[in-house]
């Protein structure tokens, strides 16, 4: 009997712990969905930079970017352009070379992710007040955030003291 009690109890923890693995693994790809890295380990550095500096200049990938992030995000591709020509394939790469690199690559992929992020565009099939005829509204994710900013500081003001967006 203590055998029995001892396999069902072994086994509802087993059971209970592949669940909660597969909640876990089913969690982290949810949540990386969509957000891989710009800079990707493994791959060639160069071509990869060349590539963001391509799409940072096509003005649609990165348009949310701000001036400053832009110069920053150039400014560190530059180190990591000049390091990867320096050590091809990251041969004889010293260990705080490494460390530099892993840095800054982390530096362009959180500013990058976010503006890739923020730039994307949605659109909507919207009527006009009045109107049957539906047009299509286009704008970045944010775009529409500012949007949604500007009018609840307006309907605050309003509520507040009778003021438009317009006093």
């Amino acid at each position: 009997m203590f055998t029995s009690d001892r396999d069902s109890f072994v086994m509802k923890h087993s059971l209970l712990l592949a669940i909660l693995a597969t909640g876990l693994a089913l969690t982290a790809s949810a949540q990386g969905k969509g957000k891989e890295p710009v800079l990707q380990p493994g791959k060639p550095l160069l071509a990869q930079i060349e590539q963001i500096e391509k799409q940072l200049s096509d003005g649609e990938t990165y348009s949310e970017l701000s001036g400053a992030d832009r110069t920053r995000v150039r400014e560190t591709l530059s180190r990591l352009r000049g390091v990867g020509e320096q050590y091809a394939n990251g041969v004889g790469m010293p260990e705080s070379v490494q460390t530099k690199v892993l840095n800054d690559q982390e530096v362009v992929n959180v500013l990058l992710t976010q503006a890739r992020e923020d730039s994307r565009l949605i659109c909507r099939r919207e009527k006009a007040i009045g109107s049957n005829r539906t047009t299509t509204q286009c704008s970045t994710v944010a775009e529409r955030a500012r949007q949604r900013e500007a009018a609840d500081r307006d309907l605050a003001r309003a509520q507040r003291g009778g003021h438009t967006a317009n006093n």
